[in-house]
């Protein structure tokens, strides 16, 4: 479950993207189409998928909700189940998925249905360490698994003291558990689209949220990747290996922040970049992944 809703909160980061669209297109006339979200994860026992209709750009405007759907998952022609809805927009079906497994899962509504497939990654067979001095951070050591093409995200959630109130001259504070904002790594072989050159610290390079890198050019097989996150107490370190569709979504979401933070440039001079989706027939994401994690006392 604690991976479960580390994606429901990496999903958020993104802003899920509902309504973005790779065609532009006159948003309050078009007929709404259907927003399926689901990201498969072996260690959890449950598969949740959200459904519901995009909407105009009205923000204030709630997305609706489509609670009688008839969605069921496959694996190539064998169904394994049909979803029950729980609440607002969530469904579910009380069962565990299995790495190297391809599942497609098709949903349907009075005449529209959507479908979409996904292939679940290898375990992922990974150790990390805490490096000495502290300021050097953590170390992942992991084994790429050559029969598949693997693509790696590292990051890092941390708890943020935020200030609740004051009473009678003591701070009361809530924690927020956050991702890393700035990540620092040498990694020579990470993708540069969200780096940017450290002007202060052990490492050259500092990443946005994520150090991202596929395996296409990598020199062996024992890969090790070292790296400091900017977090708050008690860190947990992640390392995912995503499918192709889910890595695809996560980078366009990244790439998309990353244009509308230049959007407070003058003059804006880049075009909108589309958000990926898999989702045949309308919108969202169907993915999976594997992952290991480690978590700390101190940072």
């Amino acid at each position: 479950m604690r991976y479960f809703k580390f994606i429901i909160g990496l999903l958020l980061i993104f802003g899920l993207s509902e309504c973005i669209s790779d065609v532009a297109v006159n948003i309050e006339n078009s007929p709404a189409e259907i927003i399926m979200n689901s990201i498969l994860n072996p260690m959890n026992d449950t598969v949740f998928v959200s459904l519901s209709y995009t909407k105009s750009i009205d923000f204030e405007q709630p997305f609706e909700a489509i609670e009688n759907a008839k969605i069921e998952l496959f694996t190539g022609e064998k169904s394994v189940g049909k979803f029950l809805y729980a609440d607002s927009s969530r469904y579910y079906l009380p069962i565990p998925v299995k790495p190297g497994e391809t599942y497609r899962i098709e949903a349907e509504t009075g005449e529209k249905k959507v479908w979409a497939e996904t292939t679940v990654p290898a375990q992922l067979n990974a150790s990390a360490e805490k490096l000495s001095p502290s300021i050097e951070g953590y170390q992942f050591t992991f084994m790429d698994n050559p029969d598949e093409n693997n693509y790696y995200w590292v990051t890092a959630t941390g708890y943020e003291r935020l200030l609740d109130t004051s009473y009678q001259d003591t701070l009361i504070f809530n924690f927020r558990n956050k991702i890393a904002d700035i990540i620092f790594s040498d990694y020579r072989y990470a993708d540069d689209f969200n780096r940017y050159i450290s002007e202060f610290g052990r490492y050259k390079f500092e990443y946005r949220h994520y150090i991202r890198f596929s395996d296409n050019q990598l020199p062996d097989t024992l890969l090790q990747v070292r790296f400091r996150p900017m977090t708050g107490e008690s860190p947990e370190i992640f390392i995912f290996s995503t499918d192709y569709h889910l890595d695809k979504y996560m980078k366009s979401s990244l790439l998309l922040e990353r244009m509308e933070l230049l959007a407070e440039d003058m003059p804006v001079i880049y075009s909108p970049q589309p958000v990926y989706s898999n989702v045949h027939g309308g919108t969202g994401i169907f993915g999976s992944f594997t992952s290991f994690s480690k978590a700390y006392e101190k940072n």
